[in-house]
């Protein structure tokens, strides 16, 4: 005959569970309770069990060696305990139906069991999530002193689980303000996104259950890994994680776009997965969005626990949060020192590159040539007219024809510098060949002049061209050489006007 089935309330269920996940379970503290249960009680074995919906977990035992023994609910009379709040005694098992059959039952049993007694474990929101019992080889039953005693001890059983508890919660509470003080101070660390995340995915993975970790950039195409952290379960998926996959279309990049953050606790439950991901064992997961990166691809943090689900706790999901904040700081810091990099290298008014950034391309080109051979070769150029368009119709209107001169320039291979005043230079690195290079430019110019004049202003370009190795040795003499042959050009074309 089957016993009744212990309560399943999620309440219930959800305080054994704490009980359960203490480590560990039993001690010395408990094995001197059940010493003195059995030898108050007269009984040969007493034992604290933990009961579930379908098992028994027996965490401590004295008299027999049963701790850590896993038992159906159908074969333990500690399922009847469960049920109520009172002590349960059957005085003898063998002549109970439900417990006879069990083979440590009966006097012809080698253990020989006969008279089970006990007590259960009760909470302070009033769940019964265990028992304190005792078997005897004897047919008796307790007495009104007794079964008060066998109440009081399990009382202090429970007390004992919950101290445990209390110490683990405040253990928990110290480590999670630590780790949050700890995730906060990054922000404050002169560090670039990527150094920060890394520190910040380390700390997470020291404070919480996590298989994988890391800082992406999510494209349409697939995710963009710029830094991860794997536990010995998350090498493999580290392989994983770089595969391209399209993302565009799903509800994960939807819901990143609209710059959410997007936890999944059972990820195989989930409508709409990314299959991979599944195959390869995720199956809880998070997904943190930082910030918007250039083309709209967010940066996010991701977090994977593989094997088996477990749910995101509150306590986790800020940590999570200030991990966020604190690489979201980095990369907004980085992008900030990116923003005044470019300032420092553009110029204002027409958007090019300024002198110091002609200054910087020219030592690439310089490295690229010493290293690989790639020759270069360079334009100066001098806008003719800008004072008559200064004089004739302001200076917003001269402002207008660099700026439209300037976007005249722009080519494929050329990069086009603003120099100062009405001055302008183009680079053409690892050309086809010198020759072709000075004509593309020579041809480039003409074509922006050209232009300018459509928008009907009365100007005109004077291009000097010069390449390295063909007409100068180094960017320096090229640089000079090519200023040279533009205002002869400059003064050449002023004589064909007669002076003008």
């Amino acid at each position: 005959m089957p016993t009744p089935r212990p309560p399943a309330a999620a309440e219930r269920l959800a305080a054994l569970h704490a009980y359960l996940s203490l480590d560990p379970l039993s001690g010395e503290a408990f094995d001197r309770i059940l010493a003195l249960t059995a030898q108050v009680l007269d009984a040969p074995c007493a034992v604290v069990n933990l009961v579930g919906e379908d098992w028994q977990f027996t965490v401590a035992s004295h008299g027999a060696p049963l701790t850590g023994l896993v038992l159906p609910r159908e074969e333990v009379p500690c399922s009847l305990t469960v049920l109520g709040q009172g002590v349960v005694v059957i005085e003898d098992l063998a002549a109970d139906p439900r417990f006879a059959h069990h083979p440590e039952v009966g006097p012809d049993s080698p253990v020989g069991v006969r008279m089970y007694a006990g007590a259960p474990l009760v909470t302070a929101g009033g769940q019964a999530v265990g028992t304190l019992c005792v078997f005897d080889t004897r047919v008796r039953g307790l007495e009104g002193r007794e079964r008060q005693v066998l109440r009081t001890l399990a009382a202090v059983v429970m007390d004992e689980l919950d101290l445990r508890l209390r110490t683990r919660e405040l253990t928990q509470a110290r480590d999670h303000a630590r780790t949050l003080r700890d995730l906060a101070e990054l922000m404050h660390e002169p560090q670039g996104p990527e150094e920060t995340a890394q520190r910040a995915l380390a700390l997470l993975h020291a404070r919480m259950r996590l298989d994988w970790s890391g800082l992406l950039r999510l494209t349409p195409g697939g995710p963009e890994v710029l830094r991860d952290h794997a536990g010995p379960r998350g090498e493999a998926y580290r392989a994983v994680m770089r595969e391209p996959v399209t993302l565009e279309g799903t509800p994960l990049w939807a819901a990143l776009r609209r710059r959410e953050h997007v936890f999944v606790d059972d990820y195989a439950a989930e409508p709409e997965t990314l299959a991979h991901l599944l195959a390869a064992g995720l199956r809880s997961a998070a997904w943190l969005f930082l910030r918007d990166g250039q083309g709209g691809a967010p940066y996010v943090l991701a977090l994977a626990r593989l094997g088996e689900p477990s749910g995101w706790t509150p306590d986790e999901r800020g940590l999570l949060e200030a991990a966020v904040r604190s690489v979201g700081v980095a990369l907004e810091r980085a992008e900030h020192v990116r923003d005044l990099e470019r300032a420092a290298l553009t110029d204002a008014l027409t958007g090019l590159g300024n002198r110091r950034a002609l200054d910087e391309a020219l030592d690439e080109a310089a490295r690229l040539h010493a290293q690989a051979g790639a020759g270069y070769v360079l334009a100066v150029v001098d806008l003719d007219g800008m004072k008559r368009v200064n004089d004739e119709r302001g200076h917003a209107s001269g402002d207008d024809l660099l700026r439209a001169f300037a976007l005249a320039l722009r080519a494929p291979d050329v990069t086009a510098y603003r120099l100062g005043g009405d001055e302008y230079a183009l680079l053409h690195v690892a050309p086809r060949g010198g020759a072709a290079a000075r004509e593309e430019l020579v041809a480039l110019v003409e074509a922006a002049a050209r232009h300018v004049r459509a928008l009907g202003y009365p100007a005109d370009a004077s291009v000097g061209v010069a390449g390295v190795p063909d007409d100068a040795r180094d960017a320096t003499t090229a640089l000079r050489t090519a200023d040279l042959r533009m205002y002869a050009r400059k003064r050449e074309r002023l004589r064909l006007r007669g002076g003008e």
